[in-house]
């Protein structure tokens, strides 16, 4: 899978809905992923946060409502549904 493609895909879905996840496995070069995804944050002027949350790659905005969750809330929201559900980009 193509960082850029990947790491588009995310930030666009998190400036959308304020979060995104996608699960991570062979073939993703996650190190990547979240450079490039900072890198497009930056360009377009959007503050984000990116993390691992279990098995999933997370893009979170900084000004995101999901912060003032608690931590159990904030892990349950940020972990990706089954493909081509909400939280798994298509």
């Amino acid at each position: 899978m193509d960082p850029h493609d990947l790491a588009a895909g995310l930030l666009d879905r998190a400036v959308a809905d304020q979060q995104a996840s996608h699960r991570v496995g062979a073939g993703i070069d996650v190190p990547a992923v979240r450079a490039e995804v900072r890198r497009l944050a930056r360009e377009r002027g959007v503050r984000i946060r990116t993390g691992i949350v279990g098995d999933a790659l997370v893009v979170v905005r900084a000004d995101a409502d999901l912060w003032h969750e608690p931590v159990a809330v904030m892990r349950e929201k940020l972990e990706p549904g089954e493909p081509g559900e909400p939280g798994e980009p298509v």
